[in-house]
């Protein structure tokens, strides 16, 4: 059997999209750097005040420049996106409550997924959508 290959071909689109769209503005500045260690890869997101500036591919040590960490296996996550699409699964806060999928470089900057958890959110169903 194949080993699943993470959906992460969406990330630049999900963020041309967000950043012309006048809804996402409405929830708010946002500053927070986003790591996804998603299986071997890894991606590095950079939301600045009202848009999401850069979606760089990095290597894991790189992953200490983000503010928060989403760490999920390839299959995970690809379940996750799936199943955010169609309306099955807890959003992010409530996911990581329940299974820890979120790491932070310390407390502050951990504290992050839930003060902008409306932006992140919306980043990845954004995402969810065009995965599908």
């Amino acid at each position: 059997m194949a080993k699943a290959q993470p959906k992460l071909d969406w990330l630049n689109a999900a963020r041309e999209q967000l950043n012309v769209d006048p809804g996402y503005r409405k929830l708010g500045s946002t500053d927070v750097t986003l790591g996804l260690a998603i299986g071997g890869e890894c991606r590095l997101v950079v939301f600045e005040a009202f848009t999401i500036s850069a979606v760089r591919v990095i290597d894991d040590t790189e992953l200490r420049d983000a503010d928060i960490v989403i760490r999920m296996t390839p299959k995970d996550w690809n379940a996750y996106l799936r199943n955010r699409q169609k309306g099955r699964a807890a959003s992010l806060l409530s996911l990581d409550i329940d299974k820890a999928v979120v790491t932070g470089a310390d407390p502050l900057k951990r504290n992050k997924l839930a003060r902008y958890n409306l932006s992140i959110q919306a980043f990845l169903d954004a995402g969810a959508a065009l995965a599908a």
